[in-house]
């Protein structure tokens, strides 16, 4: 009976990727290979619900999954809104490294890709610092680069998830509070903040 329930998810989950090939930007998207990760999505909730939600971003994005020795998925990791493929790939990684908690083996198992800019121009995302990686926080730039001073802009350090303010009493106000805003808020698997700039 699981086995029969197992097919028909594998089913309905290749059913849903063929009804979203239809747009042109995922016409060379042929879904994951990995037979483990295909059992996976058909016997755990917890899997399929992570790749469910991976399926709704957008941008470059990468899916990475921990096994063990066994071969069996006991953490997964992924990146979306990214500017670049790699940056999708290498995200995911590290995500995945930070869930699995350095145990079993991490590799990407689905890579996806798509023009979604956020309203950016390419000019906006070729000329933001190196260290903003997803589309999102270069949106945060271009406001905060319209923003008046004193302002400032911290960065995670390893994410590139970004914090701004602006308008604050002073200069060195400004880099305070930033950095205790990125200290308070960045995601767990990111070490420390870092000011990227302040005027």
């Amino acid at each position: 009976m699981n086995y029969l329930k197992g097919i028909i998810t594998v089913l309905l989950v290749g059913l849903m990727q063929a009804c979203s090939s239809l747009s042109p930007l995922d016409m060379s998207y042929s879904g994951p290979t990995n037979p483990a990760f295909i059992e996976a999505l058909a016997e755990q909730g917890w899997i399929r619900d992570e790749y469910t939600t991976y399926q709704k971003r957008k941008g470059y994005k990468a899916f990475a999954i921990a096994t063990d020795a066994g071969g069996a998925i006991f953490a997964t990791g992924f990146a979306d809104d990214k500017v670049t493929e790699q940056a999708a790939y290498n995200e995911a990684l590290r995500m995945c490294r930070h869930y699995s908690e350095g145990d079993g083996q991490c590799s990407v198992i689905d890579e996806q890709g798509s023009q979604e800019r956020s309203g950016l121009t390419q000019k906006q995302i070729d000329t933001a610092p190196k260290e903003l990686i997803a589309h999102r926080d270069i949106v945060r730039y271009v406001k905060y680069k319209k923003a008046s001073a004193p302002k400032a802009f911290a960065v995670a350090a390893c994410s590139g998830q970004s914090f701004w303010l602006a308008n604050q009493t002073t200069q060195a106000n400004a880099e305070q509070e930033v950095l205790n805003m990125c200290e308070t808020h960045r995601h767990a698997s990111d070490p420390c903040c870092t000011l990227l700039e302040s005027e």
